[in-house]
């Protein structure tokens, strides 16, 4: 299986997307998002048991934080979560993956909101695109210059926001429908993604943005769990099977690497639909200790 995932990155030299898994291996520190929204809930006095955990995934958990907090409480949640996620320092692993990447000059686009994967290879900040806001950085990055083919060059891109920008993060399922309701133009409005496809025109509004490299380069996935909650990725990849499915010619591959447990089995079907090809790997260093991020 480590030959796999080497094989896949030697020949095919695919996008990153990395989510929070690259900081839960070998970190004893609180890195996952559900040790961070407990201590959320115990600052406001908000307790629940496992049963009632299992009934809300974490987008919804936020947005029920955010409820309980007295009206006059003005305190952004996403500023407290971000102030959990200070003092965290990348690792050798985060160094030898990104690393991989600037030497390929391979894009990355994260879920995570720290900055770790910048931090690993003094990565500078850069802010492009005519319609900026703090709420939506799309277009924003980190890398060792500036970035005109995001398809093509190295860059660290935050889909889900970064730190810098707080209100940029999103958490709560109210979030992921915003960033729904702010993409569905560019994929299906008069001069949107798909309109584009029929005339054989692959410009459009997101070209400037991580929104390109996700539609249109061979991606890996690794550290993300894609989970339910995951609402806003998980209709982006089906936008992206139903575009690959109009233009064949125009179709990347795909894999999700991850190790085998149960939920992740039974997971496979959708995965298989969206036109991923799964990896499986014994246990997590397989991943992020492989030889073949030095190479």
């Amino acid at each position: 299986m480590a030959r796999e995932l080497a094989e896949i990155l030697a020949q095919h030299k695919p996008a990153l997307l990395i989510g929070n898994g690259i900081n839960r291996h070998n970190s004893k520190a609180s890195a996952s998002w559900d040790d961070l929204l407990a201590t959320l809930a115990a600052r406001q006095g908000l307790s629940l048991t496992g049963t009632d955990a299992l009934e809300m995934s974490n987008t919804e958990f936020f947005d029920i934080l955010d409820l309980a907090r007295a009206e006059t409480d003005r305190n952004s949640l996403q500023e407290e979560f971000c102030n959990l996620m200070e003092d965290w320092m990348p690792s050798a692993h985060h160094a030898e993956i990104v690393g991989w990447a600037k030497r390929h000059q391979r894009p990355v686009v994260t879920v995570n909101f720290d900055e770790t994967l910048a931090r690993s290879v003094d990565a500078d900040f850069f802010r492009r695109g005519e319609h900026f806001t703090h709420f939506y950085p799309w277009s924003s990055y980190f890398s060792d210059r500036e970035v005109r083919d995001p398809r093509k060059s190295f860059a660290i891109w935050h889909a889900h926001g970064m730190m810098r920008y707080k209100r940029s993060i999103r958490l709560g399922l109210t979030h992921y429908m915003g960033c729904v309701q702010r993409a569905r133009p560019w994929v299906y409005g008069r001069k949107g993604l798909r309109a584009n496809a029929r005339n054989s025109f692959a410009s459009w509004r997101g070209a400037d943005s991580w929104l390109e490299v996700l539609f249109f380069c061979p991606l890996i996935l690794i550290g993300f769990g894609f989970g339910k909650d995951e609402t806003f990725l998980r209709w982006l990849f089906l936008e992206r099977a139903r575009l690959h499915k109009l233009r064949p010619d125009w179709q990347t591959p795909t894999w999700f690497v991850d190790t085998q447990t149960t939920r992740h089995a039974r997971r496979r079907l959708f995965l298989k639909g969206l036109g991923m090809d799964v990896v499986t790997v014994p246990h997590y260093a397989v991943i992020y200790e492989n030889p073949a991020w030095q190479r």
